[in-house]
């Protein structure tokens, strides 16, 4: 187990009514086991960890985590992404992207910062600079 997610296993949460648990940091997480499966759009105001299978749409505010074994078509919008799985499609990292040794990345990316573990793999296109918006002019 890493630092990070010790560190996040540790700190007090809650689930609500609806069962998505709420940090007392105030970010919110949904994390789909290795059993699991989810099939279709998520708008979500907080973090995802997926180490079952996902294929969609996927937009959230928080982190896009991909755990080791977990596979995902989808198109991707997070904070900070990291892939340890197997993962296909269009992704858009606001600050980093990181593939793990065991990441298997196909499709086009658009990132602020790029991390490639030695043995990840990864086929497609790489878009990087600022995600500052333009005003149309």
């Amino acid at each position: 187990m890493d630092t990070q997610q010790a560190v996040a296993d540790a700190a007090p949460h809650e689930a609500n009514e609806d069962g998505v648990e709420s940090r007392r940091d105030g970010a919110n997480k949904i994390t789909l086991g290795p059993g699991d499966s989810l099939d279709g759009k998520l708008n979500y105001n907080g973090h995802v960890t997926v180490q079952g299978q996902a294929q969609g749409e996927f937009r959230v505010t928080g982190n896009f985590d991909v755990g080791n074994g977990a596979t995902v078509k989808a198109l991707i919008e997070g904070s900070n992404v990291t892939i340890k799985g197997d993962v296909e499609g269009v992704l858009t990292a606001r600050d980093k992207l990181t593939l793990g040794k065991s990441a298997k990345l196909s499709g086009d990316v658009t990132v602020k910062r790029l991390q490639i573990e030695d043995g990840a793999s990864f086929n497609g296109h790489v878009r990087m600079g600022s995600f500052e918006q333009s005003s149309g002019s």
